[in-house]
Order: structure tokens, then C-alpha cells, then sequence
């Protein structure tokens, strides 16, 4: 902590000044949406429910109201060997989620191709309210399904 002495009209005056500022989390106020309808506001682990579950739905780049952090790379996995795709999965989804400062710590529990064309991620999220479960599909080749 610095100090800073002052001396004004006889009297000493000292300001303590925090070196170290510590970045705070704003509240995490959102819409409630229940069947494609704002019903109401909630906050807290409600709010971090939806915030997560928007980051698993929502391509990063795409959308300009969201900044470069924003969302998941996961679509450019499409095309690419399954091998690389259980490994390369694990990171697109810790990047994207930790890019949230309400999360703690992101644990891919199993990373399993469930048919020809898809990965299911099963996993939890640990954020400042709380554990909250993760289950994710992700396709990896789109042209096996349309040529069906």
C-alpha cells in the first residue's frame, strides 16, 4: 500500500492507496427465458445456468455484438479426424468457458464419439455460484449425415 502525506492548512492528511486493485465481478442480472419468452430477471447461478449454455450454442466471430472472447470455436472441428477433434475439443471448451470470469474451473469428465458424425462431451463448470453440469454435442462431419 502507498501512502500519500498531505499537509493542508496545519493538518496532515494521508490518503492509503491500494497498489494491487482487485477486479471485481459486476452482478450477473439477465433475462429469465422459459419456453423462447422472457418471463423474468434472475441472477446468481440462474443467470450462470444461461450464460454457460449460450457460450456452448454460440460461434465465436460470428455475431458483432459479442467482442473476440465471446462464444466457441467448436464448428472448426467440422471435417477434422476424430482423434484430433477429442483432444483439440477439450481446450475449444475450456478457452471459451474460462473466457467468463464467473468460472473457476472447467472439468471434461468424457469425450466420446456417440456415432459416425458426432462427439458427446459430458462435463461440469465451476463458477463463483456454484458446480453446474455440462453435456454437449458437437458434429465433426455434417457430410456422412447429408449424404444419408
Amino acid at each position: 500500500m502507498d501512502n500519500d502525506v498531505e499537509e493542508i492548512d496545519g493538518l496532515t492528511i494521508q490518503d492509503e492507496i491500494e497498489d494491487d486493485l482487485e477486479e471485481v465481478t459486476l452482478p450477473s442480472k439477465t433475462y429469465h427465458v422459459k419456453n423462447g419468452r422472457i418471463v423474468e430477471m434472475t441472477d446468481e447461478r440462474e443467470a450462470m445456468i444461461q450464460a454457460v449454455d449460450k457460450i456452448l450454442h454460440t460461434d465465436r466471430f460470428i455475431f458483432v455484438i459479442y467482442d473476440e472472447q465471446y462464444g466457441n470455436d467448436l464448428s472448426e472441428l467440422l471435417g477434422k479426424d476424430f482423434g484430433y477433434a477429442e483432444v483439440e475439443i477439450v481446450r475449444m471448451l475450456e478457452e471459451a468457458l474460462y473466457a467468463d470470469d464467473r468460472v473457476e474451473d472447467v472439468i471434461i469428465d468424457e469425450v466420446k464419439q456417440t456415432d459416425e458424425v458426432t462427439l458427446s462431451v459430458i462435463g461440469s463448470v465451476e463458477t463463483i455460484f456454484g458446480q453446474l453440469p455440462i453435456e454437449s454435442e458437437v458434429l465433426i462431419d455434417d457430410t456422412r449425415r447429408n449424404s444419408k
